[in-house]
């Protein structure tokens, strides 16, 4: 692996570094549930959206439902046990194979400010044209059951070690409209089964298109989804990432087109780029007072910007007067081997994530990491070597574990989110 190695820290904490199981077995309850006292739902509503109960027990993403009612769409068990994601992971590192039995987070409801969210990329970045492969899933001819238990590994490193409620993945044309979609959204209903905000995110095939290839066969593709989700209030819809492809009068009017074709989509489940690169709300915001915007920002945008007080004006200058509604969907600089915590001014990296983190937690945003997890290929980062993946994963299969690769630039994640 072409990472650097991360650093490993051990936790005083109680339960720091645990082991849990992939999933749990029909008819019995969650497994290893005890380091962090994962729920188990009894007679209550499955959170397994396609997945159906024969008289029996059913068992999905580690929510183990008796005797109770599937629901379609991936209802949030009842009456289970809710815990706040990653208590364990408290100032430290831990490493952990994944999935959570039975936990569930707190999701800390539906404004923008309630995403603590991280993304989970493909590995070729998720610019593709094809079917997209998220880190840790590495081929289109897995079933639901095998995404279900590769995505409870993942989404439980992100709410257990990450802390995270939400998260950002990428959806496109071929994934949804060809048979892998029947595979593919079981990550989709792993998060549910979690009780994750997820958003579902559209990316053109490749960087230099910034649209839709074909807009009708992109309406298909939000068709699929929107029809197998649009009555769960934990699905978000992020109608484009980075639309550069549009002038900022044609993206105001593809999203109204947008809404205007989808119109039981619920607004507050509808989250719109900044024109350009997700890089300015401000022309975008005020055509859609009601809705969720989204802004990009990277340190590399500007490399001779190397104070916290800087980037914290750079990115809220991007967001007018919608900062209130406002997603940080992607901000990162590399994780590893980088203090935080010192020599921050006079810094690009370090005061660009100080600077943006103060700028989300000090205007009370939500904010989704880039990457929770990505590992990306050589090349899809710079410079070569680094990266900004939270989490360092190990392993083949459904055997993965996770480690945090950089905790300083952990912290300062959390920051944003109001842990710290």
């Amino acid at each position: 692996m072409y990472l650097k190695t991360c650093q490993r820290y051990r936790l005083s904490l109680l339960a720091a570094l645990f082991t849990i199981g992939a999933g749990c077995a029909s008819g019995s309850g969650p497994q290893n549930t005890a380091s962090l006292g994962g729920a188990t739902t009894s007679g209550g509503t499955s959170s397994s959206a396609g997945t159906t109960a024969s008289g029996g027990t059913t068992s999905v993403g580690g929510i183990t439902s008796s005797g109770g009612t599937t629901g379609s769409g991936g209802t949030t068990a009842g009456g289970g046990t809710t815990i706040m994601g990653g208590m364990s992971s408290n100032g430290g590192t831990t490493s952990t194979t994944g999935g959570t039995g039975g936990s569930v987070v707190v999701n800390g409801g539906t404004g923008s400010a309630s995403f603590h969210c991280v993304n989970w990329g493909d590995t070729r970045d998720n610019f593709v044209d094809g079917h997209l492969l998220l880190a840790g899933i590495t081929s289109d001819t897995d079933t639901y059951a095998g995404v279900t238990t590769k995505a409870d590994l993942v989404l439980g490193a992100f709410t257990d070690i990450l802390k995270a409620n939400s998260f950002r993945m990428p959806i496109n044309e071929p994934t949804a409209l060809d048979s892998w979609w029947n595979s593919y959204k079981a990550i989709i209903d792993v998060g549910i089964a979690k009780g994750m905000k997820v958003v579902i995110s559209f990316w053109a095939k490749d960087k230099s298109i910034g649209m839709p290839v074909d807009v009708t066969r992109w309406y298909s593709m939000w068709k699929v989804v929107t029809d197998a989700y649009v009555s769960n209030p934990l699905v978000y819809y992020d109608i484009h990432n980075e639309p550069h492809g549009y002038t900022t009068q044609a993206w105001i009017a593809q999203v109204a087109a947008w809404i205007a074709q989808f119109p039981n989509v619920p607004r507050k489940q509808i989250i719109v780029a900044g024109s350009g690169w997700d890089d300015n709300v401000a022309s975008v915001a005020p055509s859609f007072p009601d809705l969720m915007m989204e802004v990009h920002d990277y340190a590399f945008n500007n490399t001779s910007q190397t104070s916290v007080a800087a980037w914290t004006s750079d990115v809220m200058n991007r967001l007018g007067n919608a900062s209130s509604r406002t997603i940080v969907g992607e901000w990162a600089a590399t994780v590893t081997g980088v203090d935080y915590s010192t020599g921050v001014d006079g810094n690009n990296d370090k005061s660009f994530v100080v600077g943006v983190a103060d700028a989300i937690h000090d205007n009370n945003m939500g904010s989704c990491w880039w990457t929770g997890l990505w590992n990306p290929v050589a090349g899809e980062w710079s410079p070569a070597g680094t990266t900004p993946d939270l989490l360092l994963m190990q392993g083949t299969g459904n055997n993965l574990t996770f480690t945090i690769q950089g905790q300083s630039a952990l912290n300062q994640v959390w920051h944003s989110w109001g842990l710290q």
